[in-house]
């Protein structure tokens, strides 16, 4: 089992949200990584306003419960609501004939499953304009789960069964809170331009122009949790900063890349 009783690492307070840049109102901390990964490893106060706290967490609940859940639950990773994390789950059979059916299980009996996305490179690195970013972003669906335990649900006649809900554009806006939260905590916001806080709160799409993924790089397990660290980049002359994200990297999930910004 990969350790996540990390002690925290807590940077210094902001004073003004990383966001929107106001500094009016009450102020909360940011964990970098969510919370419901496990993200109680590095934390940044005084970071977010109210408004946008609330834009990120909508962010981040649509991927943590929909697109993870189960497999937060499985791996016991922190949770606000103890008391309401479930026993059971619903599992959806597809029948042979189309037809689909919700079945209850305990949760152990929830198959393991872990789901993400290979991007090919930011359109900003493939010298694609924002708008025709979306072209071609998507290389392949990655799908983690232990064969046997989906093979328990599956049936000669036909039946599938349906291992997971996901939306690349919520995904890449947490990647991008992630990244964006990242590097200003380790590298203060003077040492770069931002880029992100459009995408973040829901103001542009440039999701596929500055996230995307490394396609050469194989996907291999590394013993930790997540993996996150700065790997700059030149892009026609300007120099970028970019962070490259690994989440589930212990069980070989892809590496995203996501620039943050025009370095100063």
């Amino acid at each position: 089992m990969i350790e996540t009783n990390i002690q925290p690492k807590v940077y210094k307070p902001v004073g003004h949200c990383i966001y929107c840049g106001t500094n009016k109102g009450e102020l909360s901390k940011e964990h970098i990584v969510p919370f419901g990964l496990a993200g109680n490893w590095m934390i940044l106060p005084k970071a977010s306003c109210r408004s946008c706290a609330e834009i990120t967490r909508d962010i981040e609940q649509f991927c943590l419960r929909w697109m993870l859940g189960p497999l937060r639950i499985r791996l016991n990773l922190p949770t606000r609501r103890k008391k309401a994390r479930p026993s059971q789950l619903s599992l959806e059979y597809i029948r042979a004939d189309g037809q689909k059916e919700l079945v209850t299980v305990p949760t152990q009996e929830y198959p393991f499953v872990c789901t993400g996305f290979r991007f090919s490179a930011p359109g900003l690195l493939r010298g694609v304009q924002p708008n025709e970013s979306a072209k071609g972003e998507l290389v392949e669906v990655v799908i983690r789960y232990i064969e046997g335990e989906i093979r328990n649900h599956i049936k000669s006649d036909g039946q599938r069964v349906k291992l997971s809900t996901v939306n690349m554009q919520q995904f890449s806006r947490m990647l991008a809170k992630i990244a964006h939260a990242y590097a200003i905590a380790e590298y203060g916001e003077n040492s770069f331009v931002p880029m992100l806080p459009d995408l973040i709160l829901g103001k542009s799409d440039t999701s596929a122009y500055l996230v995307g993924g490394d396609v050469s790089a194989p996907l291999l397990d590394e013993p930790v949790l997540h993996h996150i660290y700065r790997q700059d980049c030149l892009s026609n002359g300007v120099e970028y900063m970019l962070i490259a994200i690994r989440l589930f990297a212990f069980v070989g999930m892809p590496r995203y890349h996501v620039v943050v910004g025009k370095k100063l």
